[in-house]
């Protein structure tokens, strides 16, 4: 969306790489990328929102992996703030200093 309507700045929470690489780290003995229809290729994606962009995600994050949150940070130029020993679902995603501040600097 951020690429159709370009917004003045856009903070991701644990991004994935693209789905299929989310799904294949959690099912490999299946073929992911054969069987999903949608691909939603956020690092593809991201690559091209012009706004600025900060990745806020959790070093311990058992869902998504830090280092594709990583790897999409790098693919936008992003400020990335990574929270040690945190998860996906950790309340500090949901109002934690760290997800407050992201947002509050990106609309500053």
């Amino acid at each position: 969306m951020a690429t159709e309507r370009p917004p003045s700045a856009l903070v991701l929470r644990s991004p994935f790489v693209d789905l299929a690489s989310v799904g294949q780290r959690h099912y490999p003995f299946l073929p992911v990328r054969w069987l999903l229809r949608d691909e939603f290729p956020t690092k593809d994606a991201v690559a091209r929102v012009k706004a600025p962009v900060t990745v806020v995600f959790g070093a311990e994050d058992s869902i998504v992996p830090a280092e594709q949150s990583r790897e999409v940070a790098q693919a936008a130029g992003a400020r990335t703030i990574e929270v040690p020993g945190a998860d996906h679902n950790d309340p500090v995603f949901s109002d934690g200093p760290e997800l407050i501040d992201a947002i509050a600097g990106a609309i500053r």
